[in-house]
């Protein structure tokens, strides 16, 4: 299914059967990908997501997005990895050219697969500390050989910016008063800032990454 055109970014948008979940592709011709992987609830059209598809697409990159909101009732381990290796099956993992992940909160679960995988990636409010998965998650960062930006916020209970810091080859980009949905809370004007701060950093790095000749 067609879902549109874009004439400035020069894209098509198609519905695709991952098979567990829908995903949505937006490819443009290049050779490089991002992964964007859902929140529990937080679909990618929700804006933290949607403009770090953006960026990707900006960055050179054809996108596939996970389209799908967590079960309770499943394994939270089981249901991240399903869809992320569906989705890296689907685009395939060119070591030339590796595909980047975008994860956000509860996705921050394919840390270890992105680290098997030697796979560069963006995670946002990542797991890190108040939630029993969380030493999951830290165990697969630690083990990262592919560089990597960890983004969230002093105010989300989830975060631990010192931790951070040690993870090797990770980049942070912390927010000052952000919650877990990296917005300030009673302040639209400042979170609408934090979306662009957000954006200008997943960008940022983004276009550093290097391909492998």
């Amino acid at each position: 299914m067609d879902l549109g055109w874009s004439e400035a970014m020069s894209f098509t948008m198609t519905s695709i059967d991952l098979g567990m979940c829908e995903g949505r592709v937006y490819d443009q011709g290049a050779e490089a990908w991002g992964v964007i992987l859902p929140g529990a609830m937080l679909l990618p059209d929700a804006p933290l997501l949607w403009f770090a598809r953006e960026a990707a697409l900006a960055a050179g990159r054809n996108v596939l997005a996970v389209w799908d909101t967590f079960d309770r009732n499943t394994d939270p381990l089981q249901w991240v990895e399903e869809r992320t290796r569906a989705a890296l099956d689907r685009i395939g993992t060119d070591p030339r050219t590796p595909p980047v992940i975008i994860a956000k909160s509860l996705t921050s679960l394919a840390s270890g697969l992105a680290a098997d995988r030697q796979l560069p990636a963006v995670w946002i409010t990542p797991m890190l500390r108040a939630d029993p998965r969380a030493a999951g998650v830290i165990a697969g960062l630690l083990a990262a050989t592919a560089p990597c930006l960890l983004v969230g916020g002093t105010a989300d209970e989830l975060w631990d910016g010192s931790l951070a810091r040690l993870i090797p080859g990770g980049e942070v980009f912390e927010v000052s008063r952000a919650d877990h949905l990296l917005e300030i809370e009673g302040d639209p004007l400042a979170s609408i800032n934090v979306l662009r701060s957000v954006t200008a950093a997943v960008a940022d790095f983004l276009h550093g990454l290097v391909f492998r000749p």
